[in-house]
């Protein structure tokens, strides 16, 4: 495992944070998602096979916007 940081933008409440660490955690390969709602930081442990453009499609359908 690798520890990765993204930014997401668009996030406004607690629920917009459950969402994206459920996408990521419905991966399969994440764990210890952490959500800084504040600054749109995640952070989280991943699988190396895990490709950054799989991380994107996990969160975006939701609606919001990944900066990797």
């Amino acid at each position: 495992m690798e520890i990765m940081e993204i930014i997401v933008r668009g996030m406004t409440c607690e629920h917009c944070v459950r969402r994206v660490e459920r996408a990521l955690l419905s991966t399969g390969k994440v764990r210890n998602v952490k959500v800084d709602l504040a600054t749109g930081r995640v952070t989280f442990e991943r699988d190396p096979s895990l490709t950054v453009e799989e991380i994107k499609s996990a969160i975006e359908i939701y609606g919001y916007k990944v900066e990797a």
